[in-house]
């Protein structure tokens, strides 16, 4: 109990003697005393802190404090140099150099969502939760509640959001490649299931910030014709709305039902500027403000409805964002964001995703830790 005291009269300390109050929350982008740029983090997570305290380089009352989440102080902390600054090629835009090219049929007008068929959707992981009455042995390939996405990005590893790994099912046991049908009996000659081994939560992922995990499966995934990685996005720009995104996943349909069949929809671009007015309002939502690592994306109204817009749903969770460039007949599949949340199926309000081209540092540090291609 004593080693925690430390922690404990830190805060009280900061607290109390006011500090310098920005209203930002963790992971905002901050400004310190000095000057110089910092990131709101919690006190007791901020490696930059104590060591600033005792070298006198900042005293109580400079510091900048962010806001309190729950009991948990946030202040403006020196932001530690990024890994983003290497020299040379990424690690994941090698791997995506390895990765086949493909020849999507994309359908431009997809309004409601359309019926995606074999290979539309070649990266696209199901992962199937243990019923509550199941036993605790090891996964059998049948049985399984399918309630979230995922995304392959090499043949072990895939991007899910955190939230689809504490459920009230429990955490995913199993994912699912190589079918588009997920209530039909699988054909064995088609689908791959694979145990998952290792589950990694982004360390600061706490509500609907920094949404994003990863999963490592036992086997390696055999690549074929219906089933390959998708390439990682790696700029943070956001799309103009004029450029077509596409979302995919097996959630709620516009009849409130569950898909037995993969759905995927277009969508465009919304600024995170009016993306964060949007949800200002939005109290259900239950989010502060929207940042610069998450995406926003709303699909086109339906002909003849005044509210219906193609969007992604619940149970879509943990699911592509996706794009698609490059030349005809070589083109490829970038991941533009992870589906996290949104106020509705078929709103006008945007859906919101995590960026993964914010969370590259993290994803390579993790899946290509020897700057491999594996």
């Amino acid at each position: 109990m004593a080693r925690w005291l430390p922690v404990l009269s830190l805060a009280a300390a900061v607290s109390l003697t006011g500090g310098i109050i920005e209203e930002r929350f963790v992971g905002d982008p901050c400004t310190l005393h000095s000057g110089e740029p910092g990131v709101c983090a919690r006190a007791t997570e901020c490696a930059w802190l104590r060591p600033a305290l005792r070298a006198h380089e900042i005293t109580y009352e400079q510091l900048v404090k962010c806001e309190f989440e729950g009991n948990d102080l946030v202040i403006c902390c020196r932001a530690p140099p990024t890994k983003s600054s290497r020299v040379g090629v990424r690690p994941s835009v090698k791997a995506c150099a390895t990765y086949d090219g493909t020849q999507p049929q994309l359908a431009y007008h997809i309004i409601a969502g359309s019926k995606a068929q074999e290979a539309d959707v070649p990266f696209i992981a199901a992962l199937g939760y243990r019923p509550l009455a199941a036993d605790d042995g090891p996964p059998t390939g049948a049985g399984y509640l399918w309630a979230c996405g995922s995304s392959l990005i090499t043949v072990r590893f895939l991007l899910t959001a955190a939230h689809c790994i504490r459920t009230p099912h429990g955490m995913p046991v199993v994912a699912r490649m190589g079918t588009i049908d997920l209530l039909s009996p699988p054909v064995p000659a088609d689908v791959q299931d694979r145990s998952i081994k290792n589950i990694i939560v982004h360390p600061q992922y706490r509500n609907k910030y920094d949404d994003i995990a990863l999963l490592e499966v036992t086997d390696p995934f055999q690549m074929d014709v219906v089933l390959q990685p998708i390439c990682l996005r790696t700029d943070t720009d956001e799309f103009g709305p004029d450029i077509v995104l596409q979302v995919a996943g097996w959630g709620q349909t516009d009849e409130s039902t569950s898909s037995a069949g993969l759905l995927r929809a277009n969508l465009s671009t919304v600024p995170v500027a009016e993306c964060d007015r949007t949800y200002a309002g939005a109290m259900l939502a239950k989010v502060k403000s929207i940042r610069p690592s998450q995406y926003c994306a709303r699909g086109f109204r339906a002909p003849g409805e005044d509210n219906w817009y193609s969007d992604s749903c619940e149970g879509d969770s943990g699911g592509p964002l996706y794009h698609v460039a490059g030349e005809e007949g070589s083109s490829k599949y970038y991941l533009v964001g992870v589906t996290s949340f949104g106020l509705g199926c078929g709103s006008s309000t945007p859906s919101v995703y995590t960026r993964v081209a914010y969370y590259l540092d993290w994803i390579e540090s993790h899946v290509w830790p020897e700057d491999g291609s594996t």
